[in-house]
């Protein structure tokens, strides 16, 4: 199950399955579009689905309130959450460039995580700024027409989807910034793992080979993808995103693509639990394996 509508950064998941490598892996795979991360997780935790794609932050609150899952692979080591808008109306020269300003965040996501997590990293009050909430797509449009000066979410696709509007990102990637959130992955339910962790494996190893294709040609990717699954963004609009958000990945022909870092996982899990996201004592181990990264 993916984080949301079908997207660019679905695109390497949707390859894997129309260039045959799900099939070479004798699995049949059943791709749906998600209703959020947050939901994400509680199916994954229901083994209703197998497989969930979601971020390692929403992936570690689940967990920390009792839903039986751990992350099986991060692809994306660092958020790509960002802070952007427009170039002539915004100069984001840095953290404090931000103060006085109004921010559109889409309420009930990790959004909100995200930037309580980027204002205590950099003392920033929360009266400094005024935060409008705003439909998760409804961002760019309502950037655009001025309802708010700046908007929090993927950097990927906001810098690709102004880009396509022919307009210039001014971009605050909170990653620079003090909030050290790991970006996307996979998790599976703990009853998958000790009863069959080997069809993890396998997935995983040809969703990795989903992601090698794609890097080779974002283009064909994308159209194939869209030939298929229904997307909102243009074959050139689709392109472009996936090509800012390979950049933010693990090269997929390396060595260790998949594997997650302990030292990573601390530091998130400790800021997370400063901030008041996870509750408990457990260690960080305790959210994520890499016995079945491939």
């Amino acid at each position: 199950m993916l984080d949301g509508p079908f997207a660019p950064h679905h695109v390497p998941i949707l390859t894997a399955q129309e260039a045959g490598h799900f099939g070479r892996a004798e699995i049949e795979p059943v791709i749906e579009p998600g209703l959020g991360p947050n939901m994400v997780a509680v199916l994954v935790g229901q083994r209703a689905f197998d497989l969930g794609q979601l971020t390692a932050s929403v992936a570690a609150a689940a967990v920390s309130r009792g839903t039986p899952i751990r992350m099986v692979a991060i692809y994306q080591p660092r958020t790509a959450y960002a802070i952007v808008g427009l170039k002539g109306r915004v100069q984001l020269a840095g953290a404090k460039s931000i103060v006085g300003l109004q921010l559109g965040i889409t309420p009930g996501t990790a959004d909100s995580m995200a930037f309580a997590l980027f204002r205590r990293a950099q003392s920033i009050a929360a009266s400094a700024v005024t935060v409008i909430p705003v439909d998760r797509g409804a961002k760019l449009g309502e950037l655009v027409a001025g309802r708010f000066d700046l908007v929090l979410g993927d950097g990927a696709s906001l810098r690709a989807g102004l880009l396509a509007q022919g307009e210039t990102p001014e971009v605050l990637d909170l990653a620079e910034y003090g909030v050290p959130l790991q970006g996307f992955g996979f998790v599976a339910s703990e009853a998958l793992l000790g009863s069959n962790s080997g069809l993890i494996r396998r997935a995983l190893g040809a969703i990795r080979a989903g992601f090698v294709d794609a890097a080779a040609d974002p283009a064909a990717a994308c159209r194939a993808a869209r030939a298929r699954f229904a997307m909102s963004e243009t074959d050139e609009a689709c392109a472009a995103a996936l090509v800012i958000f390979l950049a933010q990945v693990m090269p997929p022909s390396a060595a260790g693509w998949g594997q997650q870092s302990g030292e990573a996982w601390q530091r998130m899990i400790e800021a997370m639990r400063a901030g008041g996201e996870i509750q408990g004592t457990r260690p960080s181990s305790f959210y994520y394996t890499n016995a079945v990264v491939p």
